[in-house]
């Protein structure tokens, strides 16, 4: 490995307890969560201030950072219930907020004048004189807009002092709004997109009307079930690493806290093994096999988004919208006993003895194996594991504690 490179941080999406502890198993050097309001992914689990106590230690003991998301724009009857959840986690050691209201960041400053400021995209940074504004007022790091390129983002490096970090997103979903500000959901369903609330109506189908023949709907069409024309593909920059460090940016994040904790674990994994790649050799070529696992979770069709130029030019995007559905999961690791060979296992999906299936391992591309033997927690020979949650135990090999049994 050479040790003169900089790697930048890498970045998960944790939507509950669960998925923090798997992004951290699997490879993160920091977590982005919620609590139960004011965060922008408010249909995720989210943590209650307990759970972020367990979770700042889980994730403290392994070195990895923990930052709280606080970026909805809330209105001034919000203002006392926000100064109540921050007395509620005043004591716990958050290691930075994300912000986009100014308002948000000065009752921060004032519950915690040791508060470490994130700027989210939500602010929509899209320039050196922003980001210098930001540096000013005291934040230590601000979180791109995803519509800039690289050679924007390497513009904005050159022009900000060396002290600003800059985090921009990499993987996962996208938005037909300028930065995430959209109102269509509030429109159509009444839920707030820019208070963690949205529907995501830009995956709708949409049809063209006349204004006096409301009932002759016409179909403007490059798929046969519609056109999603504000549907966006999933972004993804795993076989860029390179342009994206050369870049400078600080923090590569990952979207995702509504998903699932495989998508999380397979997600983190894959950018973890290709970052380990580009410290050992920068230039050696791109290992495919990341793109095979994280082609292995729910996504749609991935892009580059606009890092390297507008995606608008590639007009096969309107047709894109069903999700490609992920790799069936099937089973936690929650223990192994060496002795017998087996691991005790949490079900996820069904599975059954003989199965052949796949088993992912932190900084290691899944590899094939199969259910030898299956067992419920009593011990008592079972031929498969048909109940959500249940705990059984299974002969899949040596395993630890985090490993994932999947589909093949």
């Amino acid at each position: 490995m050479n040790n003169n490179i900089k790697l930048p941080e890498l970045l998960s999406p944790a939507g509950n307890l669960e998925k923090l502890k798997y992004a951290v198993i699997y490879g993160s050097d920091a977590v982005y969560l919620g609590m139960k309001s004011f965060g922008m992914r408010a249909a995720a689990d989210n943590f209650s201030p307990e759970d972020l106590a367990e979770g700042l230690k889980f994730a403290h003991s392994r070195n990895v950072k923990v930052y709280v998301t606080l970026n909805t724009m809330p209105r001034d009857f919000d203002f006392n219930r926000l100064a109540g959840t921050l007395d509620e986690i005043s004591g716990l050691p958050v290691d930075a907020f994300i912000v986009a209201d100014i308002g948000v960041a000065e009752l921060i400053k004032q519950k915690r004048p040791d508060a470490v400021l994130h700027i989210s995209t939500q602010v929509s940074t899209m320039n050196s004189a922003s980001c210098n504004f930001w540096y000013k007022y005291g934040a230590k790091r601000v979180v791109l807009a995803r519509e800039l390129s690289l050679k924007e983002i390497k513009n904005i490096r050159e022009n900000i002092p060396a002290e600003l970090e800059l985090e921009a997103f990499v993987h996962g979903a996208m938005c037909v709004a300028y930065s995430g500000r959209c109102l269509m959901s509030n429109y159509y369903t009444s839920r707030d997109a820019n208070n963690g609330s949205c529907t995501q109506p830009c995956r709708w189908s949409y049809n063209v009307t006349e204004e006096k023949r409301p009932d002759l709907p016409l179909e403007v069409s490059v798929a046969g079930d519609g056109t999603h024309v504000f549907s966006s593909r999933d972004l993804c920059m795993i076989e860029h690493i390179k342009e994206l460090v050369d870049s400078g940016i600080d923090s590569l994040k990952i979207e995702g806290r509504m998903k699932s904790a495989y998508y999380t674990a397979c997600v983190t994994n894959a950018y973890r093994m290709a970052l380990r790649d580009y410290a050992v050799n920068p230039d050696a070529p791109f290992d495919k096999r990341y793109l095979d696992e994280i082609g292995g979770v729910s996504h749609r069709d991935y892009d580059t988004g606009f890092y390297f130029g507008s995606p608008i030019e590639d007009p096969k995007i309107c047709r894109v919208n069903e999700y490609i559905k992920d790799k069936a999961f099937l089973a936690t690791v929650e223990g192994y006993n060496s002795d017998t060979g087996l691991s005790l296992c949490k079900q996820r999906n069904k599975m059954r003895l003989g199965d052949g299936v796949m088993l992912l391992k932190p900084e290691k591309v899944a590899s094939e194996t199969a259910i030898k033997r299956l067992y419920d927690f009593e011990m008592n020979e079972i031929t498969s594991t048909p109940h959500p949650g249940m705990l059984f135990y299974a002969d899949v090999g040596e395993t630890r504690l985090g490993d994932i049994i999947r589909g093949r």
